[in-house]
């Protein structure tokens, strides 16, 4: 049923796309497909009760599959809107069935619970669903963008997914990499850099509709990168976003989960020649006004070298690595969620099948990552290694694109 429902969409999605390419100057149809083969050894218990390793993941999947479009119909307006396929996911939501005695409209499901994985084996989210206006402020290299669009947080808006993880922002949960919302967002005239602002759900791309009603108030998000000299990048991102309702939407009473969040960002960059060199730091500060004694402080730092070798060999080779932590220690002593992590990965990239522009069609990556947690900073569940894992993920992405002129 799901995946009947997927190709539901897929042929949904070509018949609106036609009006958007028989009207506008141009339209580029693309998209990108990440095969993936993950294998995870952690911590579970033997039958004594002990915690050993063993290997908790072993399976193929097609982890993204985007399919993208996007629509010039003035020089100054553009449009993009492209979907996200997958046959496994980390989360997604599913409604109980509703009371067939419910007569009131509307009938909504009883529950919604997470699922730690997609039952059906196939899936689909919308990732963007935006439009561009540019000139609309006579501002140089200003856009305004509406609709499903970026996140303009940290690196999680240009991650180029070098190593197959996610950006630190979109792993350790502290925005979204997409959500809804409007935002002004352009360059510094001469190159010296970008910057962006905007107010969106906070709710990210997943949650829509129905689910919107457990959070009314906005986000709101500044972000500027400079570039000071060739090579050299600085930048930093605020937002602040809530979670959850504060008073319950019938009779008044206080929310005890509700979260005020202020999210910071710091990140550097030093290219030059073959050596790419990210780090960024963030820190996510959590206050519960309507209890006491759960405030806490997160905070985390990523750093990530890339030894482009392409120019030296004759194949296209890229050498990475990335050194993670994140601290939640401040979390009170009996949250379950409370540690200290320590993340490393090393990684091989191979470029090939270049198109004409010398951009390559198709990268296959190789990533080895290890995880520890502290046990003197976590929960008791984090002691003598019971959380600690290694990953192997070996990836093939290949990606196509067109250009349909009128």
């Amino acid at each position: 049923m799901k995946l009947q429902g997927l190709i539901k969409s897929v042929l949904v999605f070509t018949t609106l796309s036609i009006p958007l390419v028989s009207n506008g100057i141009d339209t580029k149809i693309g998209g990108e497909m990440w095969g993936r083969w993950t294998n995870e050894t952690a911590k579970y218990k033997n039958a004594a009760g002990d915690y050993i390793n063993k290997n908790s993941k072993n399976f193929f999947s097609l982890e993204r599959g985007y399919f993208d479009l996007q629509t010039t119909f003035t020089p100054n307006t553009k449009a993009r809107f492209t979907v996200d396929m997958f046959s496994s996911d980390a989360t997604h939501e599913v409604g109980t069935l509703a009371d067939s005695s419910q007569t009131t409209l509307p009938i909504e499901p009883a529950t919604l619970t997470n699922k730690s994985s997609t039952l059906d084996g196939a899936g689909l989210k919308l990732k963007y669903a935006y439009v561009d206006f540019a000139n609309l402020i006579p501002v140089p290299e200003l856009t305004v963008s509406a609709g499903l669009q970026k996140t303009y947080f940290g690196t999680i808006y240009d991650w180029t997914y070098a190593l197959i993880g996610k950006a630190p922002t979109d792993e350790y949960k502290i925005v979204n990499s997409s959500d809804y919302g409007v935002t002004i967002n352009g360059y510094i005239p001469n190159g010296f850099g970008e910057y962006a602002v905007g107010v969106y759900n906070g709710e990210g791309y997943k949650k829509v509709g129905a689910s919107l009603k457990d959070n009314t108030e906005f986000a709101y998000l500044g972000n500027l990168r400079l570039t000071p000299i060739a090579g050299v990048t600085l930048g930093g991102s605020y937002m602040t976003n809530t979670v959850g309702r504060k008073k319950a939407l019938v009779g008044d009473a206080k929310n005890a989960a509700f979260e005020e969040q202020s999210l910071m960002d710091g990140l550097a960059r030093l290219a030059y020649g073959p050596v790419d060199v990210w780090v960024e730091y963030i820190s996510k500060d959590v206050k519960y006004p309507n209890t006491t004694n759960k405030d806490y402080t997160a905070k985390g730092m990523m750093i990530m070298p890339t030894l482009s070798l392409g120019a030296y060999l004759p194949a296209d080779i890229q050498l990475i690595g990335r050194y993670d932590t994140w601290d939640e220690s401040d979390k009170p002593t009996a949250d379950k969620t409370r540690s200290l992590l320590t993340a490393t990965t090393i990684g091989v990239n191979y470029n090939f099948l270049k198109d004409a522009a010398d951009v390559a069609q198709m990268q296959l990556q190789l990533n080895y990552t290890t995880k520890q947690y502290d046990e003197k900073k976590s929960y008791s569940d984090f002691a003598d290694g019971m959380k600690d894992s290694s990953l192997l993920m070996l990836q093939l992405k290949w990606k196509f694109a067109n250009t349909i002129s009128n």
